[in-house]
């Protein structure tokens, strides 16, 4: 059985859809504002994935754990360049900016140890932007919380996580479709959970 085909719109119908006042959006990272295929692939061969993906942090041996920051810092820190911003990224972030929206990017990633804004400044020159507040991370942790103190209205993502999460959060899913290419494995379906699908958002 085939499942459902999901009814898909365009960012100009996204945009006629959204409030007239301004609104806090937020965004995943990931296949939503940038295709990091290039950037994974490159570094990962390196690395044991139960490691640098590890079902309990608190459980890896300390040679384990230096190896799980070791790739996690160089990610954020150098291959993440590798990485490409996708378009439908460009055109809303141009959106929500445009509208005075408030933006947050919240990124399921470990973040750099110790702390760095590399990532938030290279997003920033990828799309153009000057960002207002800096990149989260949330530590391989669920988004829910994070999307939810931050009172996000609407939340962008292309991973079935990313929709339950601002869901349960209490806001707007819409989903960024992911190239077929990409180096997340999870399977997605793509507006079957009741959130708006963005036609064409691969690229």
């Amino acid at each position: 059985m085939t499942a459902p085909t999901a009814d898909e719109i365009t960012v100009a119908q996204l945009a006629l859809l959204l409030p007239k006042h301004p609104i806090v959006v937020g965004f995943d990272v990931d296949d939503t504002l940038v295709f990091s295929a290039p950037a994974f692939n490159a570094l990962q061969p390196e690395y044991d994935p139960d490691v640098i993906r590890p079902r309990d942090y608190a459980a890896l041996a300390v040679e384990q754990k230096a190896k799980y920051h070791e790739f996690w810092n160089r990610l954020n820190e150098e291959y993440d360049d590798r990485s490409i911003p996708k378009k439908i990224g460009k055109r809303l972030l141009d959106l929500h900016r445009a509208r005075g929206d408030t933006i947050y990017i919240i990124s399921r990633r470990q973040s750099a140890v110790p702390p760095t804004e590399t990532a938030t400044h290279r997003y920033e020159r990828m799309f153009g932007v000057a960002l207002e507040r800096p990149l989260v991370q949330t530590e391989l942790k669920d988004k829910t919380p994070f999307i939810c103190e931050r009172r996000i209205d609407y939340y962008y993502g292309d991973s079935d996580s990313d929709v339950t999460a601002a869901v349960t959060a209490g806001a707007v899913p819409i989903r960024v479709k992911r190239a077929a290419d990409s180096y997340a494995k999870d399977y997605v379906h793509n507006g079957q959970l009741g959130e708006l699908v963005l036609k064409d958002s691969e690229q």
